[in-house]
């Protein structure tokens, strides 16, 4: 869904804004998908159109979702996580995902099929690409939220605030007003020009850093929580379940861990 709103983009939208968005909630409501797919029938989408925005999106994707795909290096583990989506998540139409390519299981209007065959070439690169690196899947690979940041070229305050969120995790807002010099109202009031609630950055930043440890480590949900701010581990698990629509962290896990 992203791939096709990215097609009609329009100047005003701006990709920091968009990425902190999708690490929060990646999940779409249903009609605003259907609406989405059909106002594209009528100009069905190339599947060379669609490549373009789907690796800048992907690129730069620091959700769960997007930060799996970054390292993953087994197309079992996708088949995993897909059919996780039909199972979690509000789908138009379940689809399989094979060894061969992606197969709806009914039949699918010419845009969603077109959709289908764009997921295949991307996993395709994926794998191809994540194959090909001579480096182990990590919790240190890869882009941070700053460093999306100073790539989209964010307001100062929005690089700053992300700077401080990764490296004091356990901090409040409160704490980065104060570590701005800023009064609390003055703080909300510079964070509300941006687009960008100071609190949205820091869910942000804890989820996105969370993620990578749920994926990529053997550390317990409790100690993930520890170490990226959360309450506790079932803070963690509610927070990762609305970032990816719905999917909780086990399955992640288990789907990561078919490649080792």
């Amino acid at each position: 869904m992203r791939v096709l709103e990215a097609l009609n983009r329009k100047p005003s939208i701006n990709p920091f804004h968009e990425n902190v968005a999708n690490i929060l909630v990646s999940a779409v409501d249903l009609n605003k998908k259907r609406r989405i797919m059909y106002s594209a029938e009528g100009a069905l989408p190339s599947l060379q159109s669609l490549e373009g925005p789907w690796r800048e999106l992907a690129c730069l994707d620091l959700s769960p979702t997007g930060l799996f795909f970054a390292q993953n290096r087994s197309r079992e583990s996708i088949a995993r996580v897909w059919s996780a989506y039909s199972t979690y998540a509000e789908v138009i139409d379940p689809s399989e995902c094979k060894e061969q390519g992606i197969y709806p299981t009914r039949e699918v209007s010419r845009v969603h099929f077109r959709l289908l065959e764009a997921y295949g070439a991307f996993f395709d690169h994926c794998l191809h690409q994540n194959r090909r690196s001579s480096y182990p899947p990590s919790v240190s690979h890869g882009f941070t939220i700053k460093d999306v940041a100073r790539i989209f070229n964010a307001p100062m305050l929005l690089q700053d605030a992300c700077d401080f969120f990764l490296a004091y995790p356990r901090s409040k807002v409160s704490d980065l007003y104060t570590a701005l010099g800023l009064h609390p109202r003055t703080g909300e009031r510079r964070f509300a020009a941006e687009g960008i609630p100071a609190m949205a950055l820091k869910r942000a930043c804890a989820i996105s850093s969370a993620s990578r440890y749920i994926l990529w480590s053997d550390l317990t949900l409790a100690e993930i929580a520890a170490k990226c701010g959360y309450t506790d581990g079932a803070h963690l698990h509610h927070e990762f379940r609305r970032s990816t629509g719905g999917i909780p962290p086990a399955v992640y896990r288990r789907a990561v861990r078919v490649q080792h």
